[in-house]
C-alpha cells in the first residue's frame, strides 16, 4: 500500500467522478484507474461500484474513507511541521480570485502576519471552486472566494461586501445613468466572463430584459471592454473602483454603474478546512481573522 493508493482513492470520494479526480490530481484518468484498481486488490474487495452514468462507494469504501482521510491529515500536518522547522518559518499558500488590494492587505498585514510575523505568504490566483477543492486536498491553507459548496470540510467568514455595478457602452441613455435598473438593460448582450455568476438569484430580473448572454474569455487585454464600447454588450461588474474587473472594464467607450439598490451586496469569503480550526494550525489566525472582519471590509 502506497501513500498515492490513500490520496487517489480520497479524490475518486470526493468527487464520485474519475475524471474530475484526475483533473483535480493533474494525472489521466488511466493511471488513476489502475491506482484503484492496485488499491482494492491489496485490500482484498472493492471500493466503488462503477456504473455507466455514475460511480458509488461500496460499504467497505464507506467504512475506510474516515481512516483514509485522518491519515492524509496527520501526513499533512507532518509535513508543514516539517517545513517550518526546516525553514525556519510557516510557509502559507493562499488562493485568491479578483479582489481589490485593501482586501489582501488587511488579510496579510492586519491579520497573518500579526500572529504569524514571519510567515511567507503565497498568493495564487485561482477560480472559487478550484480554490476549494485545493484547499481540502491540503495545497492551499485559504482561500478568498466568492462562492460556496456544501462541502461540509469547509468553513467560511465574510470578509468583503462590494456594490455590484455593471460595465455598459458610453451612450447618453446610459452615462446619464445613476443606477442601473433592469430595464435598463433591455435588449443587451450580457458578456459573461470567467468566474462571474449571472444566474444569481438576485439578478434573475435583471436577465429576463438580457436578450442573450454570451460567455466568453478573452486573453488579449482590452478585449472585453472593446466589445461594450462597440454598443449592444454589457458586462456584469462591481461599482468598486479599486477591484480589478471595475479597473480592467473602466476606460474609453464604457461606463459603469451600480446596480439598483434593490440588488445584493457581492460577498468575498475567507474559506478554510475545518479540521485546521485549531490551537497548533490555523486556529489562532482564523481567530483573529473573526475579530478583524466581526464586520466585512464595506467597498
Amino acid at each position: 500500500m502506497e501513500l498515492r493508493h490513500i490520496r487517489h482513492f480520497l479524490a475518486v470520494a470526493q468527487t464520485l467522478n474519475f475524471s474530475r479526480a484526475a483533473e483535480n490530481l493533474n494525472i489521466s484518468a488511466s493511471p488513476l484507474s489502475r491506482s484503484i484498481q492496485q488499491f482494492e486488490s491489496e485490500l482484498g474487495g472493492a471500493l466503488f461500484i462503477r456504473a455507466t452514468r455514475k460511480v458509488e462507494l461500496t460499504p467497505l469504501g464507506l467504512s475506510l474513507l474516515p481512516y483514509a482521510s485522518r491519515i492524509l491529515e496527520n501526513v499533512d500536518e507532518m509535513q508543514r511541521e516539517a517545513r517550518r522547522r526546516i525553514r525556519g518559518h510557516v510557509e502559507l499558500n493562499v488562493g485568491i480570485r479578483s479582489v481589490p488590494p485593501e482586501l489582501t492587505r488587511a488579510l496579510i498585514d492586519e491579520v497573518i502576519h500579526e500572529i504569524e510575523p514571519t510567515a511567507d505568504v503565497r498568493l495564487e490566483p485561482l477560480d472559487s471552486f478550484v480554490q476549494m477543492d485545493q484547499i481540502v486536498s491540503g495545497r492551499l491553507a485559504f482561500g478568498l472566494v466568492n462562492r460556496r459548496s456544501e462541502d461540509r470540510r469547509l468553513d467560511y467568514l465574510a470578509v468583503l461586501r462590494e456594490e455590484p455595478g455593471m460595465a455598459l457602452p458610453d451612450e447618453p441613455k446610459y452615462s446619464r445613468l445613476t443606477s442601473v435598473s433592469p430595464g435598463d438593460l433591455d435588449g443587451l448582450r450580457l458578456l459573461a466572463q470567467p468566474g462571474a455568476d449571472p444566474t444569481a438569484p438576485q439578478l434573475a430580473e435583471y436577465l429576463r430584459n438580457i436578450r442573450e448572454v454570451v460567455p466568453v474569455s478573452s486573453d488579449i487585454i482590452g478585449g472585453i471592454p472593446a466589445i461594450i464600447a462597440e454598443g449592444g454588450s454589457c458586462c456584469l461588474t462591481l461599482a468598486n473602483p479599486s477591484a480589478p474587473w471595475h479597473k480592467y472594464l473602466a476606460g474609453d467607450g464604457v461606463v459603469i454603474r451600480p446596480l439598483h439598490s434593490a440588488a445584493e451586496h457581492a460577498i468575498t469569503y475567507l474559506c478554510w478546512r475545518v479540521n485546521r480550526d485549531r490551537d497548533s494550525d490555523l486556529g489562532p489566525i482564523l481567530e483573529l481573522a473573526r475579530k478583524r472582519f466581526v464586520t466585512p471590509l464595506d467597498l
